[in-house]
């Protein structure tokens, strides 16, 4: 079982994921430390032994940093290609107050819903600053998984359970975004071994109530 340290640095390793791939992103894959966290999860919750897309290319001597640099954009860039959103607020109604007469209160696809405005109040009792990349979306996923690596190592389980329960429950809509999209196994991998991480936190137990403020 993995301990909340182990949980924490996997947290940092699935945000590098699915960040802009660089160069550092497969050195640090190559590392013992990092296989053999990967491994582990992969048998915990019941992805096999490893993940091999995640390690492509260094054994045939392809450039791996292009070939994704290249996929990332036709998966997530903003104008073209299939155009597949990492940002919570996207996957859910824009707001659940009643009260908001805005017409497109209720619609999806929107950035800046309730969601996000939920991650910059948790980022400000934090004394977080959102880099200025992702200040129009700071329930990016991204973020949200740091954030959830900064919870493993100073927060309750209680408290990390309701932010997963608050804001990851949208993963399962993102990898069925993926499929739809052909999108290349590392992401594929990378999205379903973060699925399947929430699915072992809710079997534990560890997922709490929406709405609760998670961060003291």
């Amino acid at each position: 079982m993995l301990t909340a340290d182990e949980k924490a640095r996997f947290c940092s390793l699935a945000a590098a994921l699915l960040a802009p791939p660089e160069g550092a992103l497969f050195a640090e894959l190559r590392t013992e430390a990092s296989r053999s966290l990967l491994e582990k999860a992969f048998r915990e919750w019941g992805g096999g032994s490893q993940s091999p897309a995640l390690f492509s290319g260094e054994e045939d001597g392809e450039d791996p940093v292009a070939a994704l640099r290249a996929e990332y954009g036709r998966l997530f860039g903003p104008r073209e290609g299939a155009g597949i959103s990492l940002v919570e607020s996207t996957y859910k109604p824009w707001t659940a107050d009643g009260e908001c007469r805005m017409v497109f209160s209720r619609s999806t696809g929107l950035l800046m819903g309730d969601a996000a405005l939920h991650m910059q109040e948790l980022y400000r009792q934090s004394a977080l600053e959102v880099p200025e990349e992702f200040l129009s979306t700071p329930d990016h996923l991204v973020l949200e998984l740091e954030f959830l690596g900064l919870l493993y190592r100073s927060a309750s389980q209680r408290q990390v359970g309701g932010f997963i329960g608050d804001h990851l429950d949208w993963v399962p809509g993102l990898e069925a975004e993926l499929e739809k999209a052909g999108a290349h196994p590392f992401y594929r991998d990378a999205v379903g071994m973060i699925r399947r991480f929430i699915e072992s936190q809710k079997i534990k137990g560890e997922v709490g109530g929406h709405g609760e403020k998670t961060v003291h």
